[in-house]
């Protein structure tokens, strides 16, 4: 290349022409980042933007661009002295940034009330494989993407097809495979003038986004099967239910023939002579599980002792399917009902109906994730809000999300498959040991709230104080005050924004050398004003 190019590409790089248009097109990012952050959040524009290759390069031509500028004004001039320093502190603050980005820790911790706690959680997905009886896996850090992302990675059983930044769950029904058992799976709503709510329950152990209990403020809600409807219905002098889960079939007490006796303390108790699991014994005013001839609680037993008694104090429905069960203090007995989908049955709460909504035994409740561009309001996520990872696990296609793990048992082998936050732990520790939260007057909004957490290093323990403007600095980290939880009960924990900013003392002396070289500019460019003129000057005045 002749010496006549590279000088026309050095005054293109230095003009500016070429200046103007990057400071533009920069600009531009930034207004775009701006208003993608405040509609999608700052994980998005991130993801969209800032931490893109697009921004890095423009900011790097910002570099070049103040560096040749600078070039071509050498040989070095007096009066340019102060220029000099300007742009050199510009292009300082460029490596720096450059050094941060790329080695830089931007991460956060969350303290709990006297609880040490030492780990940072980053912003980078990753998906963890662990295969618990072989002590063997391995985890994959996911791209750092916005949209949907195919994938190409296969551990042993285990095929990662898919990646979603990005999504929400749809709710579908899932037809049970030819031979499956049958299971009770249902969506139903309870409501009165004044609220509403649905939900979904389900006894199938392939509905893992459900369970088969639910509180809802002062009611709760249990799932059983429909065998159970016919003792339900018929009832027993005794109030007690047998329910045996090897085929799903119910008795009473009365029925089996079963002697009910009180210990010296006047405690209910029954023993039962079972073929397979030979004496036990009830106690079921206690527990729903029988005792072996041991005297030991046998949780893994297939009968239990359902007690209505148990639940007459507390408001509590038992669905059963397509029946409801429920306890009325107003008259003293217990009623089952059968529901019709869509029509209300008068429950004896605060003026609440149900309705039965959806009712199946051979689907299954499933939540697939859907790709979706992330909505905002007040600084949480509406939409968008969960990350998912599409699998391939023996020619079955499974879904893990960051809210639940995935444990499977594939060929006799226990997986356990999650998707979280890579974190790093620290050499040292916190405790939080206060928290205090200043309100604004008159409201519940928090004016200011601060941390004081004892530090445990090599040295010994120390106590500080961090607060708005006042982060905690050790060992190159740097801890800022950033939110906080309410725990309720006039407890909170605390978030610390954690970082490690290598580049930083290069952005100092990049600043230090910004505002000499403005100082410097200015002094050796100012006007000086002739002795003439500053005495005519001074007569026009007095004039």
């Amino acid at each position: 290349m002749s010496k006549i190019n590279i000088q026309k590409i050095e005054k293109s790089l230095g003009g500016l022409k070429f200046a103007v248009i990057v400071i533009l097109i920069f600009t531009a990012m930034m207004i775009a980042g701006t208003f993608i952050e405040s509609s999608g959040g700052a994980d998005l524009a991130n993801r969209l933007i800032y931490k893109r290759w697009p921004f890095m390069l423009v900011q790097f031509l910002m570099v070049i661009s103040i560096f040749f500028a600078a070039f071509l004004r050498l040989p070095p001039k007096k009066r340019l002295y102060g220029f000099y320093a300007i742009h050199s502190g510009l292009v300082l603050l460029g490596c720096g940034s450059f050094i941060t980005f790329y080695a830089g820790i931007d991460g956060s911790i969350q303290l709990m009330p006297n609880s040490p706690a030492r780990t940072i959680i980053l912003n980078e997905d990753q998906l963890y494989l662990s295969y618990t009886q072989e002590n063997a896996g391995g985890h994959l850090s996911l791209p750092y993407t916005a949209f949907p992302t195919d994938m190409d990675f296969e551990f042993q059983d285990v095929k990662v097809l898919e990646y979603y930044p990005y999504a929400d769950l749809d709710f579908t029904w899932k037809d049970n495979k030819p031979g499956d058992k049958e299971y009770n799976s249902g969506q139903y709503m309870v409501s009165n003038p004044n609220v509403s709510q649905d939900f979904t329950l389900s006894l199938s152990p392939n509905a893992t986004d459900f369970d088969s209990t639910l509180s809802m403020g002062l009611l709760d809600i249990h799932y059983l099967p429909s065998t159970l409807v016919p003792c339900m219905i018929a009832g027993s002098t005794s109030g007690l239910i047998f329910w045996d889960k090897r085929d799903n079939s119910c008795s009473t007490p009365e029925k089996w023939k079963s002697d009910i006796k009180r210990t010296s303390q006047g405690n209910r108790f029954l023993v039962l002579n079972d073929k397979d699991l030979g004496p036990i014994s009830f106690f079921p005013d206690f527990s729903p599980w029988p005792m072996n001839k041991e005297l030991k609680v046998m949780k893994d037993s297939p009968i239990r002792l359902f007690n209505q008694a148990l639940f007459q104090e507390k408001a509590t429905l038992f669905l059963l399917g397509d029946h409801a069960s429920f306890y009325d203090k107003s008259d003293g007995l217990w009623s089952t009902v059968k529901l019709e989908k869509n029509k209300p049955v008068d429950l004896p709460w605060m003026g609440f109906e149900l309705f039965m909504l959806d009712f199946y035994t051979n689907k299954t409740p499933n939540l697939t994730p859907k790709a979706a561009f992330p909505k905002q309001m007040g600084n949480t996520l509406v939409k968008g809000g969960t990350k998912a990872v599409r699998l391939d696990i023996k020619g079955e296609t499974y879904w893990v999300t960051d809210n639940k793990p995935l444990n499977l048992l594939v060929e006799g082998r226990q997986v356990k498959i999650f998707l979280t936050k890579k974190s790093i732990t620290l050499p040292f520790e916190f405790v939080l040991t206060d928290f205090k939260m200043d309100k604004d007057p008159g409201t519940n909004n928090p004016a200011s709230y601060e941390s004081f957490v004892r530090l445990h290093e090599e040295d010994g323990p120390s106590n500080h104080h961090v607060f708005m403007n006042n982060p905690l600095k050790t060992q190159g980290f740097t801890f800022y005050q950033a939110s906080y939880s309410d725990l309720g009960q006039g407890q909170y924990s605390s978030t610390f924004s954690a970082n490690v900013d290598q580049g930083r003392p290069i952005k100092y002396l990049g600043s230090l050398l910004l505002v000499f070289g403005a100082f410097a500019h200015y002094l050796l460019n100012r006007k000086k004003v002739k002795p003439g003129k500053e005495s005519q000057s001074n007569l026009m005045e007095t004039t």
